[in-house]
């Protein structure tokens, strides 16, 4: 074999082994390290959206009914026909689900029902007066007044019908309803309605309300996670979360943390000095492509937690924890991500190459949407797209594959149709 042609030989093996390793999850090298991305982007740090364009931006989304709210302009009252298809929702109960490995009876399926407290709403067309809450620790937002995970199996533990969101120390809620055991509030938060354990809200009037709905100056968890201690308590805040800001110093930031009055049920604050480190930002974050980028990574590895979950994120958490850093609110469930305003490209009627050639048009950043699942776009290599996600499974041989994390792949990662990512991907949209 001459010198050419073993150089060729020689080349298309590596070509044909690189695409190898290419194909479906990147678990270690450069395609795992956010820096490989920003290099790879030009316009990476130009920014998209300013300050005012953001605010703009989230009144859009307030207006494309997505289920998200200005939460500082909501009203004193709300109509109870607003929240009754959300609490009269038993979903979670249809058929045979299983609570602490043992199948949930009809009796204590009524049981729980009657814990709704339906029959102390007003009548349809009446309104329900506010009142006003703050979430004092990472509480657990449900679809029940319940704290049991109701599961589809006996033995599962990862995915609990009942689990629906999260919501950080610190946010505002207005309280709708109170469950019949008095345990559970049913509170409007700002891109849900659901029930928050009574332990975890403490009330408050509106103008101290106001104060964490639209904070004057404010700290936003900018690293994966943040704690902080109060009352003898440590708590937690996720990505995206927000602490009140009292005063800055060189080195340290003074900060108002809420908690609950034992006594009285009602908000007080404890004043305390963080120390200025990297995992906090004065403000929002500047809205950049790359910005976007570094945000995701930090979760990279991070455990598949449903519906936030396991103090993790799933799909749609994730890229709601990283929007928020910049400021933008987005709706909780992937089917009203899919219509969020922006900059969308419908992938509905493309073909495969129609498809790898919209990619290489997207932005880094780009929100793409399957049915059931969303991905955040990080560029294009050789012709292949590849994304960060919180996934929790694929199909390989028609067998399903949990992986339960945090990682970077390309679409060739199969669905249980037997279609790849790609070829599922419904649109995908830059929020801008």
């Amino acid at each position: 074999m001459n010198c050419k042609k073993k150089v060729f030989v020689l080349l298309l093996f590596s070509l044909l082994f690189s695409a190898s390793a290419w194909a479906g999850i990147a678990d270690s090298g450069e395609l795992t390290d956010a820096s490989f991305w920003i290099r790879h982007n030009a316009a990476g740090e130009q920014v998209i959206l300013n300050e005012n364009e953001i605010a703009q931006f989230n009144r859009k989304i307030y207006g494309a009914g997505l289920a998200v709210t200005d939460m500082k302009s909501l009203p004193s009252s709300v109509p109870v026909d607003e929240f009754l298809p959300w609490i009269t929702n038993t979903w979670a109960m249809n058929g045979t689900v299983y609570r602490k490995g043992k199948e949930l009876t009809e009796e204590e399926k009524g049981q729980i029902r009657e814990n709704l407290a339906l029959d102390a709403l007003p009548a349809a067309g009446e309104t329900v007066p506010v009142r006003y809450g703050v979430t004092v620790r990472h509480a657990m937002v449900r679809n029940l007044p319940l704290a049991d995970g109701l599961f589809d199996t006996a033995d599962d533990v990862y995915y609990d019908n009942v689990q629906d969101s999260v919501l950080e120390a610190g946010e505002p809620v207005a309280i709708l309803h109170e469950s019949a055991d008095e345990r559970y509030y049913y509170v409007r938060l700002y891109n849900l309605f659901g029930w928050i354990a009574r332990e975890d809200v403490a009330l408050c009037s509106r103008e101290q309300w106001q104060r964490y709905a639209e904070p004057e100056d404010f700290l936003v968890v900018t690293g994966r996670d943040f704690y902080t201690r109060t009352m003898g308590e440590d708590v937690f805040h996720l990505m995206g979360a927000r602490l009140l800001l009292l005063q800055e110093k060189p080195n340290r930031w003074q900060v108002a943390l809420p908690y609950k009055d034992d006594r009285t049920g009602q908000l007080r604050e404890k004043h305390v000095w963080l120390a200025r480190e990297e995992g906090l930002h004065r403000g929002y974050l500047p809205y950049t492509a790359n910005q976007v980028v570094r945000q995701a990574f930090q979760f990279y590895g991070s455990v598949y937690g449903w519906g936030g979950a396991m103090r993790s994120v799933d799909c749609s958490s994730l890229v709601d924890s990283v929007y928020r850093t910049v400021g933008i609110q987005l709706p909780r469930n992937t089917t009203q991500l899919r219509e969020m305003p922006g900059t969308a490209v419908d992938f509905t009627n493309l073909t495969r190459e129609e498809r790898l050639q919209a990619f290489t048009k997207l932005q880094p950043g780009a929100a793409v949407s399957i049915a059931g699942h969303i991905m955040l776009y990080l560029g294009t290599v050789n012709g292949t797209p590849y994304v960060l996600h919180s996934i929790s499974s694929y199909y390989e041989n028609d067998r399903k594959i949990y992986v339960r994390r945090v990682l970077v792949s390309d679409l060739e990662l199969k669905r249980k149709s037997g279609l790849s990512f790609l070829e599922s991907v419904i649109n995908a949209v830059n929020y801008q």
